[in-house]
């Protein structure tokens, strides 16, 4: 069960936020679709990081169960967002030269902690959290510390890529956006998927018919253009049609992406994150 449940809330970098999560945007006028290179924001904003070790209840610094580890995502707007290890998070915070203060946490609750080293590590994370007093960026490690200067949180950097690769990746949407703070899974019986190929092909099922674009990529930007579709007559629940215009729409918004374990988020111009993916085995 831990799996399945952790896949879909790493799935999460987090569609639950309508915040700025990563600020990129895409201009005609250029090439390419601009990455991180040369970006003017806040100290932390658009960077992503993985939980390696936390402070347990005696003071001790623990590392985090494997298969279930949180990440965070650090937002141009003052929002950071990512997975607990099983439930989604978004906060506000503030950074003031090594000052960090995070706001209460917005947390989804749609996939309970069953077992209870689980859910004992998700609610000491989402309180070290919010307990937050400073930090320090150490090359690739970010650290966390409290009022009295002990260490509460210790990440690494997320690269791209950390596991996965994004091309020849065969991705399975998990989350998508469906506009304000909302967020959505693809309804039940429907798979939409997608593979970047080395050509500059993108292509997949949009849960009813197929698609495919051309894609240009630099560092994390992202351009899709001229999604093309299949006009199959729907298929499938209720609704099928209505998830497949929403999704090819996304996808066609997509400035810039993210990928964190076996998780992938797409960005839009707004620096939103519009569609979540899992890698599929």
């Amino acid at each position: 069960m831990r799996d399945g449940n952790h896949t879909l809330a790493k799935v999460a970098f987090l569609i639950i936020v309508t915040a700025c999560l990563i600020s990129v945007g895409y201009s005609g006028k250029t090439d390419a679709p601009p990455g991180d290179a040369g970006r003017v924001t806040e100290p932390l904003a658009g960077t992503a990081w993985g939980l390696v070790g936390y402070c347990a209840d005696n003071g001790s610094v623990i590392a985090p169960l494997p298969g279930a580890e949180p990440f965070i995502i650090f937002g141009d707007g003052g929002t950071l967002s990512g997975s607990a290890g099983c439930n989604l998070y978004s906060a506000s915070y503030r950074i003031n030269g090594s000052t960090i203060a995070v706001e209460p946490l917005t947390a989804t609750g749609a996939h309970p902690a069953a077992e209870q080293d689980l859910a004992q590590q998700e609610s000491r994370y989402r309180e070290l959290l919010v307990a937050a007093a400073s930090y320090r960026v150490e090359g690739d490690r970010l650290t966390i510390s409290g009022p009295s200067g002990q260490d509460l949180l210790v990440f690494v950097r997320a690269g791209e890529p950390l596991h996965v690769p994004l091309l020849a990746t065969r991705w399975r949407l998990t989350h998508y956006s469906t506009g304000g703070s909302t967020v959505a899974s693809p309804l039940p019986g429907t798979a939409i998927t997608l593979v970047f190929d080395r050509d500059g092909t993108l292509s997949g099922s949009a849960g009813c018919n197929a698609y495919s674009a051309p894609y240009r990529l630099n560092e994390t930007g992202l351009a899709v253009e001229r999604v093309i579709a299949t006009k199959a007559p729907p298929a499938g629940p209720t609704g099928v049609m209505e998830q497949e215009n929403a999704y090819l729409d996304l996808l066609r918004s997509a400035a810039g992406y993210r990928i964190v374990g076996g998780t992938l988020a797409v960005i839009d111009g707004d620096g939103r994150v519009v569609l979540f993916f899992t890698a599929e085995p």
